[in-house]
């Protein structure tokens, strides 16, 4: 069976694999759907890269529907045609909602599609509402990685419920690999810029943390603006990449601070964390109990609660023993539950029921 994937702007298949044989990114594909082939499928990736008014427009239609790619998805109609597909593969609604709409014919592949941002149409973007309205429901089968997510699809956006698909996310964990616990000091790791981080909140917990552990700091890796004092942490602001890994093996717990949401915010470096061998500290949202075990392979603390948050570092860092131990199971875990290939073989059997 032939699937074509269509990729973001800023993701390309051949430059992808660069990196990733650079050792700078996990998998040797994008979301390592190249897993996708141990099932029989032929999988092809777009590596379409735009120039000159096509890139600008591109741009701009970006801008206007709050990230979703029609430019894109126009020009790779004939890849989307059945003459060169049997199924279209999109990771998010990014690519997802254009190619839905712009192939809705028998001519044309069935579209699978997950969603990543997408909650409910009140607060979604005007434009990406409507779209998504129509393009939604055309799809084959749409998918989600937060469990939340499934009544949602069904209830706000018209998606028939038996083409909604819960698919667990997974990763590379031979790209994090457990670390040794000597490399942990009292530093809590965390990560992330999407809209539903709560860096602010992070922040001030652990600086509650250090009435009881001075010793506690933060080290927090993103682009989104965040005061965090020289003197209880650092910053990093550029891209990481394969560095993550450091960070994590430094930390004694990895902390990921949430604002309410149903999307699933926060998952891909909770399940890095995971497989490096450390506990994470994370707000309790609506389906992420589905990965992090409380008081096993980690902690889950309410939304909005900074005492909270501060209260689960506090056990952690105070506790290494037991931090330790929490690595160690989320560790396991990680490796049997939370692979990229094994999230590839639940996603083989929708590609099939879709085709």
């Amino acid at each position: 069976m032939r699937v074509f994937v269509p990729l973001p702007d800023g993701t390309a298949a051949a430059d992808w694999a660069r990196r990733s044989a650079r050792g700078e990114v996990p998998d040797s594909s994008p979301y390592g759907l190249h897993h996708l082939r141990d099932h029989g499928f032929d999988v092809t990736f777009g590596d379409r890269e735009l120039t000159g008014p096509w890139a600008r427009v591109a741009r701009s239609l970006r801008y206007r529907t709050s990230g979703l790619e029609p430019v894109e998805a126009l020009l790779d109609l004939r890849r989307m045609s059945r003459g060169e597909s049997d199924v279209v593969l999109a990771y998010d609604e990014r690519t997802g909602v254009p190619a839905a709409l712009c192939a809705p014919h028998s001519r044309f592949a069935p579209v699978v599609t997950g969603i990543g941002w997408l909650t409910t149409r009140e607060e979604a973007h005007p434009v990406q509402r409507r779209l998504a309205s129509v393009a939604l429901p055309r799809a084959a089968a749409v998918w989600t990685q937060c469990s939340a997510m499934v009544p949602v699809l069904s209830r706000e956006w018209g998606v028939p419920g038996h083409r909604v698909h819960y698919v667990p996310l997974g990763i590379d964990t031979d790209f994090y690999p457990e670390q040794p616990w000597a490399l942990a000091t009292p530093t809590v790791a965390s990560a992330g810029e999407d809209r539903f981080r709560d860096h602010a909140l992070l922040v001030e917990a652990v600086r509650r943390t250090r009435d009881t552990v001075p010793e506690a700091r933060l080290e927090l890796a993103t682009g989104l603006p965040v005061d965090l004092p020289d003197d209880l942490g650092t910053l990093y602001t550029g891209r990481m990449g394969g560095r993550m890994r450091d960070l994590y093996g430094r930390s004694t717990a990895v902390a990921i601070a949430l604002r309410p949401t149903r999307t699933g915010s926060g998952l891909t470096v909770v399940l890095e964390a995971m497989a490096s061998g450390r506990p994470v500290v994370v707000t309790d949202n609506p389906g992420i109990s589905e990965y992090v075990e409380h008081g096993v392979t980690g902690l889950l603390v309410p939304p909005d609660d900074v005492d909270a948050f501060a209260s689960a570092l506090r056990q952690l860092l105070a506790d290494p023993d037991r931090a330790r131990a929490m690595g160690r199971a989320a560790a396991e875990h990680a490796r049997t539950a939370m692979t990229s290939a094994g999230m590839s073989t639940v996603l083989a059997g929708i590609l099939r029921a879709s085709a």
